[in-house]
């Protein structure tokens, strides 16, 4: 733990962010929650966009993680381009700047696996997505995202703020089958999200460094060939239980899966292990019968 750490959140009212709110609370740290959206998790109300206000919240703050964002929802609601970069990228250098003007001494960046994009596209096998696969965004979201992601960077190398990007996978509230296979590649239960995030915040960076935090697949490497055709064929490989666990159900496998997220380095350089899996997902689903 940062010794007598106060940790600003920003997104606390969202799920992701409630859920780390919870989680450094539990853990000792003091904590200021901060949205635009009240909730039990949320202390202030704050518009990131406000430079001013965001300069007087952080006062006394020993760390920042910085969740608020517009979404891919947003975009697809047909929140305009202006707002998204108002938000993602005016508002993360507004917390930034107020990072350099008292001190702050480290900055954690929630961001997406979204902005991996269309280097994700691939016409007959799966796309194994770590931290060397080369960003393409596909829209206003994936680009200030990025954006964002550079600022962070930037203030690494120019102002000596410890800051890391975390690129979290897919949490949204789905159907119990459709999450399990989520899960399988490509999703996240935001309870490992905040435990990816306490990692991050408990480790001492000395390069600027970039995660993809998401839940634990099963799938190796070498299966990206069969997955994107035979997807069912490599699941009851690497997940024995899972054929006789969804047709117990009655669900259903996904037809293809075209990719594959990896938080191999999370797991090496912070000791992230997620907790909440597919497997684990099935068993509480079968318990409930």
């Amino acid at each position: 733990m940062l010794p007598l750490a106060t940790v600003f959140v920003t997104g606390s009212s969202g799920r992701l962010g409630q859920e780390i709110v919870r989680l450094l609370r539990a853990k000792g740290y003091r904590v200021i929650g901060a949205d635009l959206l009240p909730a039990d998790t949320t202390d202030l109300l704050l518009d990131i966009r406000d430079a001013q206000a965001v300069s007087r919240a952080l006062r006394g703050a020993d760390a920042v993680i910085h969740t608020a964002a517009l979404h891919g929802r947003h975009y697809e609601l047909g929140v305009a381009r202006l707002e998204f970069v108002r938000t993602n990228i005016e508002g993360t250098l507004h917390l930034l700047n107020a990072c350099r003007q008292h001190g702050i001494g480290k900055f954690l960046y929630t961001s997406t696996t979204s902005i991996y994009g269309q280097a994700m596209v691939h016409p007959t096998q799966a796309v194994w997505v770590d931290e060397d696969l080369r960003p393409e965004p596909r829209d206003i979201y994936d680009i200030t995202k990025q954006a964002a992601e550079a600022l962070c960077q930037d203030f690494f190398v120019q102002e000596g703020l410890e800051t890391v990007v975390l690129r979290v996978g897919r949490f949204l509230p789905e159907p119990a089958n459709l999450a399990a296979n989520h899960r399988l590649y490509r999703g996240l239960d935001e309870r490992d999200g905040a435990l990816g995030h306490l990692l991050a915040l408990e480790h001492r960076f000395t390069t600027f460094e970039t995660f993809n935090i998401t839940g634990s697949s099963p799938f190796q490497r070498e299966d990206v060939g069969l997955l994107k055709q035979q997807p069912a064929q490599v699941i009851a490989q690497r997940l024995p239980m899972a054929p006789a666990a969804y047709q117990r159900l009655g669900w259903q496998f996904p037809t293809t899966i075209d990719r594959v997220y990896s938080s191999e380095k999370a797991r090496r350089v912070l000791g992230y292990q997620p907790h909440y899996t597919a497997e684990r997902l099935l068993q509480q689903a079968l318990a409930a019968l």
